[in-house]
């Protein structure tokens, strides 16, 4: 009887860890490199969005996607003066696995910029 439960553990934790698979897509993060905070950040992609309320200076937010169609991506947030900013990025293709960094920065006239990175 032992044996019995002993195989069908073994054989049951073989097959979860042969089983297991990662689901394909981009993962993105966005970091703010700027001088004040973002606020209402919005990633849109092919077929759906995320975002986040804040993201302070320095900090990141990562997020996994699984764009439907080909396209462009683009960021937009709402800047200190409640003007909206919006730039797109690059383009993301159905079941690629990739890692994408969006990098926000600021000048030093305050100007926003995006900067992508995928690799």
């Amino acid at each position: 009887m032992k044996s019995k439960i002993l195989t069908a553990v073994v054989l049951c934790t073989i097959a979860a860890s042969t089983t297991t698979c990662r689901s394909h897509g981009v993962d993105v993060t966005i970091r703010n490199h700027g001088q004040s905070a973002i606020h209402n950040l919005e990633f849109d992609y092919p077929g759906a969005a995320f975002g986040t309320g804040s993201l302070a200076p320095g900090a990141s937010f990562s997020y996994h996607i699984k764009p439907l169609s080909r396209g462009e991506v683009g960021v937009s947030f709402e800047q200190e003066d409640g003007k909206m900013f919006r730039q797109k990025g690059p383009t993301v293709i159905p079941n690629q696995d990739e890692r994408l960094l969006i990098v926000v920065e600021q000048d030093g006239n305050k100007q926003w910029r995006v900067r992508a990175e995928q690799r």
